[in-house]
């Protein structure tokens, strides 16, 4: 029996999220987001019933970038979603699978399947996370945790798909976006003070000592307390991100039925978008889950406080600051290696499984009546023309990605590196998405160009 057959009964009892059968307005478009974006809060906010107070957590370092909260109902986060797309692509990729993604049946069979990956994710994490815990809780308590978790998680998955489906984008994205930046502005600008005595913000933190005349550690503070210095990569991040999201290329591209009409098709810079490093960071967070579970020294060693010591896991660990950086150079310099070459891999993966390849583009542009001028009209011309750009544009923007976020890590920058590279790319692809939106609500008639029904 093939794959197909045997999941297709499993896929008519999933819980799905009913697709659209109309136009969905601008309106109510950002009505759906908005909704699920105040339940992902709400949520995020529920602690664990039966949670003891002294539990480490295994997503330390990655908590921003897969959108959970420690010890609260989305404790998980996206970590089972991610994990299960990044199984999936490693599969069908290495065609394991030998799913064709070029029909509908077969984009259908391979979203069921990696729907039903992270349903057993969901639970299998529960499991994974609650059996660290097993020495501080009744085994009662366990399951209630494991319940709790993988509820929480289930509940993430199908918002997401109210998301993908009916409001703007994709849930997990919006989802990163609001994490981390609820989390700048808090490390920017919260007036709470700790036990201590020191501010959570950096900008209180600094009026307060320019008031007080200190002249000692005005723009800088020890780990982890956030400062100016911080602050300001942060912005510097920003710009640089901003700056790289608007580089493209242009093919030119004319009309074959009506001469005159000219048109061109814009290749990005960062091609893949900020999905490789996603995929890269859920990649290392499970390492960490494997190693602090099996307690498997070469996957990676821990103190007493749960911080990476040694082992695997410390070379897929970011320093967090420019004096951690340059008291353990090899570790910076193998950190940043890896995270480009997996932001690479996952980038040439993600264009291929996504149809943005040059043969799946020229036969795209070629199905639309579009030529590139002065060529005679054949796929193989549009095709070599796009392979000129696309796969090397696609190794240079996973590159970048990786270099970029490995870089403002290494600063400290406000909610990692990381958080800032795709939260800036998820708002700028948003801030599209909702142009194009609106230019059809203006004009109905743009719908069939912009893929709007």
């Amino acid at each position: 029996m093939s794959l197909q057959g045997a999941l297709t009964p499993l896929f008519r009892i999933l819980p799905e999220v009913r697709s659209p059968t109309r136009h969905i307005s601008f309106k109510e478009r950002i009505t759906w987001s908005g909704i699920i974006l105040i339940m992902y809060f709400v949520l995020s906010e529920i602690p664990l019933y039966g949670l003891p107070a002294t539990i480490q957590d295994m997503f330390a370092g990655f908590r921003t970038v897969l959108a959970g909260n420690s010890g609260s109902l989305l404790h998980l986060g996206i970590g089972p979603i991610v994990t299960a797309g990044i199984v999936m692509q490693l599969l069908q990729g290495s065609d394991i699978l030998g799913m064709d993604l070029s029909t509908h049946q077969g984009k259908a069979v391979f979203q069921g399947t990696q729907k039903l990956l992270a349903i057993f994710l969901c639970i299998f994490e529960a499991f994974i996370f609650a059996f660290a815990w097993r020495y501080d809780v009744t085994s009662g308590m366990l399951m209630l945790l494991v319940a709790q978790m993988a509820v929480g998680a289930l509940l993430l998955l199908m918002m997401d798909e109210v998301v993908t489906k009916w409001g703007f984008g994709s849930g997990v994205s919006l989802f990163i976006a609001a994490r981390v930046s609820a989390q700048v502005f808090w490390q920017a600008f919260s007036p709470l003070k700790d036990e201590s005595g020191q501010y959570l913000g950096a900008i209180p933190d600094f009026i307060s000592k320019i008031i007080n005349g200190e002249t000692v550690g005005i723009i800088s503070r020890p780990y982890p307390y956030p400062d100016m210095t911080a602050f300001f990569f942060t912005i510097v991040v920003f710009l640089i991100v901003v700056y790289f999201e608007t580089m493209r290329i242009e093919i030119p591209l004319s009309y074959g039925k009506y001469k005159g009409i000219r048109g061109r098709y814009p290749i990005k810079f960062i091609y893949a978008s900020n999905i490789p490093m996603i995929l890269t960071v859920a990649l290392f967070a499970n390492v960490r889950i494997m190693a602090q579970v099996t307690n498997f020294s070469i996957l990676g060693a821990f103190d007493a406080n749960g911080n990476v010591t040694g082992g695997l896991l410390y070379y897929l660990t970011s320093p967090n600051s420019l004096s951690a950086m340059a008291s353990q150079p090899i570790r910076a310099i193998v950190y940043l290696i890896l995270v480009v070459i997996f932001c690479v891999v996952f980038a040439k993966l993600w264009i291929e499984l996504t149809n943005m390849g040059p043969k799946a583009v020229a036969k795209r542009l070629q199905s639309s009546g579009m030529q590139i001028p002065g060529f005679r009209k054949d796929i193989r011309i549009l095709e070599k023309i796009l392979s000129r750009y696309i796969p090397q544009v696609t190794v240079m923007g996973g590159a970048f990605v990786g270099l970029i976020a490995v870089l403002a890590d290494f600063t400290g920058a406000l909610g990692t590196g990381t958080g800032i590279l795709l939260t800036v790319g998820i708002i700028y692809r948003m801030y599209e998405q909702l142009a194009k939106e609106q230019a059809s609500e203006l004009f109905p008639a743009l719908r069939q160009f912009i893929g709007r029904d």
